[in-house]
């Protein structure tokens, strides 16, 4: 089972035909007829322990703190699963994190929604690698910057970006 955490309307579930999606997103949005959607927050996942083969976060890590986030997928995965996430924005320092953080409530305040900003968390990379590590998962691939520019580019998507894939390896 791939749970798609911060789904939006689900739309990456069409990338997913094979598989069974449970699709959570904190807002009520209507999305695809064939993915069962649940409201739910993803600090918080309505998922009994060890029941995901795939925790996915397509561009939705950063709206939670990265150890919350981290630790709630170490909670459902089952061991030997993959957490993979992309298109999040990733810093590996902390004057452009900030940036980041202004940029983003800038952007919501524009948009009338200010207290949206709350919920933006640009990730520190040396943070992300701490909690993974925390939690038991051996990081197969981390891309934030140029290496993850070159991926998406070869996909068409000419973009800064990110990339991870880990593995849940449970040392209990």
């Amino acid at each position: 089972m791939v749970v798609d955490i911060g789904s939006g309307g689900g739309w990456a579930a069409r990338y997913l035909r094979d598989a069974d999606v449970i699709a959570i997103d904190i807002l009520d949005i209507d999305g695809r007829p064939d993915v069962l959607q649940v409201r739910a927050d993803m600090r918080s996942l309505p998922l009994r322990d060890s029941t995901v083969d795939v925790a996915f976060y397509a561009a939705s890590l950063h709206y939670a703190p990265v150890s919350d986030a981290i630790g709630e997928a170490a909670r459902v995965l089952r061991p030997g699963g993959l957490l993979v996430a992309f298109d999040s924005p990733m810093y590996g320092d902390r004057r452009r994190q900030a940036q980041a953080e202004a940029r983003s409530a800038a952007y919501y305040a524009d948009a009338g929604f200010p207290e949206l900003a709350a919920h933006y968390h640009p990730i520190d990379v040396t943070a992300l690698r701490a909690a993974l590590a925390s939690e038991g998962f051996d990081v197969l691939r981390l891309e934030a910057g140029a290496g993850a520019r070159r991926s998406w580019q070869g996909l068409g998507r000419p973009r800064r970006s990110s990339f991870l894939v880990a593995r849940f390896v449970p040392t209990a």
